[in-house]
């Protein structure tokens, strides 16, 4: 009985295949992924116009030129790459600036927390490739 059964049990795994797809890579987005944090590097590593600022990203966030900040971002990306940008301010919902265009294909967002006299910013920039390729 108990060989039976084995022999049934082992038949049956051979017939019975999951596919279970494997969950993204982080390796296979990491273009995207360097592409998005060289545009945010562009303002948060540029030195700001007013020394009472840590960088041009903060000064731009606490004049609250909001449309500059996510433009210059933007402008940063590749020409083979496109995105949106959000932002928020402290515990406010992320609202778009700028054209927001649909994703072709599968997108990647980075969130950074940007800290700027009592206002707290979350930026976020959500890119993928032009075309939707990979």
């Amino acid at each position: 009985m108990v060989t039976l059964f084995w022999l049934f049990f082992m038949t049956a795994t051979f017939i019975l295949q999951l596919k279970v797809p494997d969950p993204t890579s982080p390796a296979s987005d990491g273009i995207l992924d360097l592409a998005a944090e060289d545009a945010y590097n562009s303002l948060a590593g540029a030195a700001p116009e007013d020394t009472n600022y840590s960088s041009r990203l903060s000064e731009l966030l606490a004049t609250e030129e909001a449309d500059m900040v996510c433009q210059n971002m933007l402008d940063a990306l590749r020409s083979s790459i496109r995105g949106n940008c959000w932002l928020a301010i402290d515990s406010g919902s992320l609202e778009p600036y700028g054209s927001v265009s649909k994703p072709e294909g599968r997108s990647l967002t980075i969130h950074h927390l940007v800290h700027e006299n009592t206002n707290s910013w979350t930026v976020s920039l959500q890119v993928w490739h032009t075309g939707g390729s990979s």
